[in-house]
């Protein structure tokens, strides 16, 4: 059994977990013309990496690349296999990440557990249309320390926030709507 844990940094990397039944369809009449990410500021340090016999021996966690470049990688991907279209004239989809946290509890092996919180809006012509707050969260086990693990958890995490807000009905109708 480990007797200690190091702090990590891990770079953010988008690829989907979501299997692909999971996203909702969308109205052929669903289109965007952008989506805009961006952070609230969120400290570096997302979460810790603790001794599952010892949870007072920990370390942080924390990111070393972008976590707006990376939401906005996830949602572009999400919205594209819900079948929404990208056209001139349609609604802005604004994120604005609130959280992002993650967890290690290590053994042998390792649990791993994210959680993402997302404000998004709607927008045409500077004026919101809808607004909502998405959350996702996932779990992993694998080995302790594995930037590949921590990838796939807050991946997963990621992807059920916008499983989330692409099959919320208001959303929905106010996608095909806004400001039209």
């Amino acid at each position: 059994m480990p007797t200690s844990v190091a702090p990590l940094s891990i770079p953010l990397q988008y690829t989907t977990m979501a299997n692909p039944g999971e996203f909702p369809n969308l109205p052929s009449c669903a289109a965007l013309s952008a989506i805009q990410a961006k952070d609230t500021g969120l400290p570096k340090v997302i979460g810790k990496r603790y001794l599952e016999n010892s949870p007072s021996v920990s370390a942080p966690v924390s990111v070393s690349s972008g976590v707006a470049t990376w939401v906005r990688a996830g949602a572009s991907d999400a919205v594209r296999r819900a079948g929404v279209g990208m056209k001139s004239g349609a609604p802005v989809l604004r994120l604005t990440v609130r959280q992002i946290v993650t967890s290690e509890n290590v053994a042998r092996r390792s649990g791993f557990e994210g959680r993402i919180v997302i404000s998004a809006e709607l927008t045409r012509k500077g004026g919101a249309c809808w607004q909502g707050r998405i959350e996702g969260s996932s779990e992993n086990y694998g080995y302790s320390g594995a930037t590949d693990n921590y990838q796939e958890t807050l991946n997963h995490a990621l992807d059920r926030a916008m499983i989330r807000l692409l099959g919320d009905p208001e959303f929905q109708k106010n996608i095909c709507s806004c400001g039209g």
